[in-house]
């Protein structure tokens, strides 16, 4: 193996095992106290930013099973973080709301991120366009092949 793709495939490692990491720390979001896990504030914030989708379409945007994304609109109703809802114009379709709980940690969600990300943010202002173009191509790429290991 090539001494890069060597040195590349260990910095990758671990920056997914940071990344377990982070997913495995429930966070209190809002100060509301309730810890959440990464993947419950970022439904919270799928369903504040897409309204009018369904469980099936938060499913697919989350990239999680129906079934994994039901037991968690579950809890969140449960902790008071969300509301089913009908639409007036579709009574057959059911979808999701925010309660003012559930608002609070949404917002609390960005104001954490802004604390956290701040002088990473800042360190993205001196790249130019044409690095953070290659940056993003190259983690896309990088995500394709990754790919590659899960499909059989």
């Amino acid at each position: 193996m090539e001494k890069f793709t060597k040195e590349l495939d260990e910095a990758v490692d671990a920056l997914l095992e940071v990344g377990r990491q982070v997913m495995k720390n429930p966070h209190d979001y809002g100060n509301c106290g309730v810890l959440l896990y990464m993947r419950e504030i970022h439904l919270i914030e799928a369903i504040e930013n897409h309204p009018d989708f369904n469980l099936t379409q938060l499913a697919e945007l989350s990239g999680f099973t129906k079934g994994t994304v039901s037991k968690m609109i579950s809890k969140l109703e449960k902790l008071s973080f969300i509301e089913r809802h009908q639409n007036s114009d579709n009574r057959k379709e059911v979808f999701f709301r925010l309660t003012p709980l559930g608002r609070r940690a949404f917002e609390g969600h960005y104001e954490y991120h802004e604390r956290k990300s701040a002088g990473t943010h800042k360190k993205y202002q001196e790249y130019t366009e044409r690095e953070k173009k290659f940056i993003l191509g190259f983690v896309r790429m990088y995500r394709e092949y990754l790919q590659d290991y899960v499909s059989p």
